[in-house]
């Protein structure tokens, strides 16, 4: 399968919110991050997509294969384009996941969950904190 991983454009609105929904992530930024999005492409279509948020810290968010695509390296694909750019703008790239074993197997540590309120305002104002499911992790880029 020929994946080619490119910038996303305004045209690929529509299959970012679509991919990122089957996982229930959140498609209300997308317009707002486009800069930051980046698509895997099979051809025409869009088989999945990944964000570099930089705000007050650099997290990847948004990272999602449509469900028949996934386990075929196009989430490592995407992963591996976003820690390049996130090298040129900081040592330190944050996330959080459902899928911890996934990016432990790219140099990502898991970090106490109370430290999510510490790094993001939403889970320290989050009503759902204690019944969340959601890893945080973090990789230093500084360390080959």
């Amino acid at each position: 399968m020929d994946i080619k991983i490119r910038k996303a454009t305004y045209t690929d609105i529509k299959d970012i919110k679509k991919i990122l929904s089957f996982f229930f992530l959140d498609t209300d930024n997308v317009e707002k991050n486009l800069a930051e999005f980046i698509v895997a492409q099979n051809d025409l279509k869009i088989l999945g997509c990944a964000c570099l948020d930089v705000g007050n810290i650099v997290e990847l968010r948004s990272i999602a294969i449509l469900p028949a695509y996934r386990n075929k390296g196009i989430g490592s694909k995407l992963v591996k384009t976003i820690l390049e750019r996130a090298k040129e703008l900081t040592d330190v790239i944050f996330l959080r996941t459902t899928s911890p074993v996934f990016f432990e197997k790219k140099g990502f540590v898991r970090l106490e969950n109370n430290d999510k309120k510490v790094v993001w305002k939403d889970c320290e104002e989050c009503n759902k904190f204690d019944i969340c499911r959601q890893t945080m992790m973090k990789k230093d880029l500084s360390i080959k």
